[in-house]
């Protein structure tokens, strides 16, 4: 089953499913956490359970926590903290 020993290995996006390139460098929309995305996961974490060194992208893969909008995310959290922040005084207004 060590059929790869011989050739370079095809860098996998686990984003686009392109080649070339890691999910950390692609440049198109962050993949939907949809059934297949789940399916990937459940693959690699079996993989790794029995034993598979797994590659830097299937890592980082394995590591991201599928929030497609998490930098927007955070920018929406830290704004309505801002806001909330600024608007106390005005409740206490009794």
């Amino acid at each position: 089953s060590g059929g790869t020993s011989g050739k370079q290995r095809v860098i996998m996006c686990y984003n686009c499913k392109g080649e070339g390139h890691m999910s950390k460098q692609c440049t198109k929309p962050k993949r939907k956490r949809d059934a297949e995305w789940f399916k990937d996961k459940v693959l690699l974490v079996q993989a790794q359970a029995n034993g598979k060194v797994l590659q830097e992208e299937e890592l980082d893969f394995l590591a991201d926590p599928g929030t497609a909008e998490s930098s927007s995310n955070q920018a929406i959290i830290t704004t309505n903290a801002a806001y909330q922040e600024d608007d106390l005084d005005a409740y206490d207004s009794d």
